[in-house]
């Protein structure tokens, strides 16, 4: 059998053949009594994208099965079954697969599921069927049912620790054979038409204390809700998942009900000590937070910015929101109101590049030769006019958009219409995000037209790229940006045009500083922009602005001070 290959784009997500895998090794506090030596399983999909969705799902499904695993542990281990534990476990398990069932009908085979329609529905049906029949005959335990056993000792109305060396674990494979074969034959039934009534659950007293459930289930089930319905993107996740980590870390994880407004106040306090970019000074990197206070304290490194600290607190308010509604208990808002007051603005986190830094940027190497493509800060005589590398900062200055925006475009994304070329920025497949989902489309500034931005399209398109940067690669949070960022910072920092409030993101803030000095409509600038409109203004009408008024704005905007005659852009 081939070996598993690691995919970019996720941590957990791998290869065999055609078909893509999950792959997790199980964490190091929990590997000595879970019953798997790793999580791999077939995500049964050939399809990148499709892939990279279902990944993420199974990743926060997973995790949350780690995490009732550790609940489990907290209980009495019990060393056998009885049997009413078992005709339990039986009616459980048969309810569950009925009622999976009845959702997969509800949508019609179709969405993200084994099968995608009702023949292979009944084909993937007979066949686990008589895969089950033959464990079941054999009186076998493979590492399917093994691992469902474990997952459904955690279910609410059940929740036993198990000792991992009782006999009863045998017992409990075959207790779910049966009740797999059982609920097969209900299947086979309503693909015959027959009415096969799933059973109701039986209540069973709740298991959580009268705190609530922990913080970590909690936010666990979240992040399942908030993934299965596409709510949050990896890079939020990966907000959330930090912020709420580190809460737990300094107050522990608690049940919700149990934190008090003085857990929230010093959170706060600590954020307000807290180094900003903790992992990436060797002083801090790896220390726990408290320790990682004390040693930047002493390096006199600096801490969070106000909005970071605010976007923090926002994040675990809503968390406690959302417990709030899904509780039957009232979830007491103990993040709110608690945000710093900032008199700044988003000019304050930072910077539009100077004209002295614009002229030192683009009459680099970059654009009048390099040595060569990897020595791209020293002047030869390598063109880069046929890279992201050259295009990027261009795109970035006349058209004012996120880096990300740019570097997932595909070829059909730059169009025409009436004689006036745009980039039509918009949220497409599982690699494409736009901030707010906010779609716009931005005219070319005719000195991009002058540079042969167009021609370059124009070659992808002859050369059958379906992206305009295909040399751009998925990092692990889903973003073609992400290394781009890094290489764009580096390269400014070499050329000595690197300040503690510039990187791609300024280019942004001089697009809407030109704007704003040529005259341009507010209104126009935000939208140019992808950002809400204000007041009124946002609330009336549907936003959008013919094309034509769009290029005349465009057109409108020049940098005082910047010459880019000495570029002469691409030619095919």
């Amino acid at each position: 059998m081939a070996a598993l290959k690691k995919m970019p784009g996720h941590p957990r997500l791998y290869r065999r053949n055609a078909t893509y895998y999950h792959r997790a090794a199980i964490p190091k506090d929990i590997a000595a009594t879970y019953p798997k030596s790793e999580e791999t399983f077939s995500l049964r999909t050939k399809d990148y994208r499709e892939a990279l969705h279902l990944v993420r799902v199974a990743a926060v499904e997973v995790d949350q099965r780690f995490a009732e695993h550790r609940k489990m542990l907290e209980r009495p281990v019990q060393n056998e079954l009885t049997p009413e534990q078992l005709k339990r476990v039986h009616d459980a398990y048969y309810r569950h697969i009925l009622e999976e069932d009845e959702e997969a009908r509800a949508d019609g085979f179709a969405g993200y599921t084994a099968a995608k329609s009702f023949d292979e529905a009944m084909a993937l049906n007979d066949s686990l069927a008589s895969d089950t029949r033959r464990l079941y005959a054999r009186g076998e335990t493979d590492e399917f049912f093994l691992g469902e056993a474990a997952d459904v000792l955690t279910w609410d109305g059940i929740e036993i620790n198990l000792d991992p060396a009782s006999p009863s674990w045998g017992r409990l494979v075959r207790t779910l054979h049966e009740a797999s074969l059982r609920a097969a034959e209900g299947m086979q039934g309503r693909f015959r038409g027959e009415i096969v009534e799933t059973p109701s659950e039986t209540p069973v007293a709740t298991s959580t204390t009268s705190e609530g459930p922990l913080l970590s289930t909690l936010f666990t089930q979240r992040k399942a809700e908030a993934l299965r319905t596409d709510e949050w993107s990896p890079k939020l996740l990966d907000d959330y998942q930090i912020w709420t980590d580190l809460f737990i870390e300094l107050r522990g994880d608690r049940p919700i009900l149990e934190y008090r407004k003085a857990d929230a106040r010093d959170f706060k306090s600590l954020l307000m000590v807290m180094p900003s970019n903790k992992n990436k000074h060797k002083g801090t990197k790896g220390l726990p937070a408290l320790e990682a206070v004390e040693a930047a304290k002493a390096l006199c490194l600096p801490t969070l910015s106000t909005s970071t600290i605010n976007k923090a607190l926002g994040r675990l308010q809503a968390t406690w929101n959302w417990a709030n509604e899904q509780l039957d208990e009232e979830v007491s808002d103990i993040f709110g109101p608690m945000k710093l007051t900032s008199k700044g603005s988003a000019r304050g986190e930072a910077d539009p590049f100077s004209p002295a830094q614009l002229q030192i940027i683009f009459n680099s190497p970059l654009f009048k030769g390099c040595r060569s493509r990897r020595v791209r800060a020293e002047h030869g005589l390598t063109d880069m006019s046929d890279t992201s590398w050259f295009w990027l900062p261009l795109l970035g200055l006349w058209t004012g958009a996120r880096l990300n925006e740019l570097c997932q475009l595909n070829v059909e994304d730059v169009a025409e219409e009436g004689g006036i070329r745009f980039l039509r920025l918009h949220e497409g497949d599982a690699t494409q995000r736009i901030k707010g989902g906010r779609k716009r489309n931005v005219p070319l500034h005719p000195e991009l037209e002058r540079l042969g931005f167009p021609a370059f399209v124009d070659s992808q398109r002859r050369n059958r790229r379906t992206r305009v940067f295909p040399d751009l690669k998925l990092d692990t949070k889903g973003y073609y940006s992400g290394q781009p960022s890094k290489d764009f910072g580096a390269y400014i920092t070499k050329l000595g045009a690197k300040t503690d409030k510039t990187s791609f993101h300024s280019f942004r803030h001089n697009f809407k500083d030109a704007c704003r000095h040529a005259g341009v409509n507010p209104d126009i600038n935000d939208i140019l922009l992808g950002h809400a409109l204000p007041g009124m203004a946002g609330r009336y009408g549907d936003g959008n602005v013919p094309l034509p008024r769009l290029y005349e704005a465009v057109c409108k905007i020049e940098y005082s001070g910047l010459s880019l005659g000495h570029i002469k852009g691409f030619t095919p």
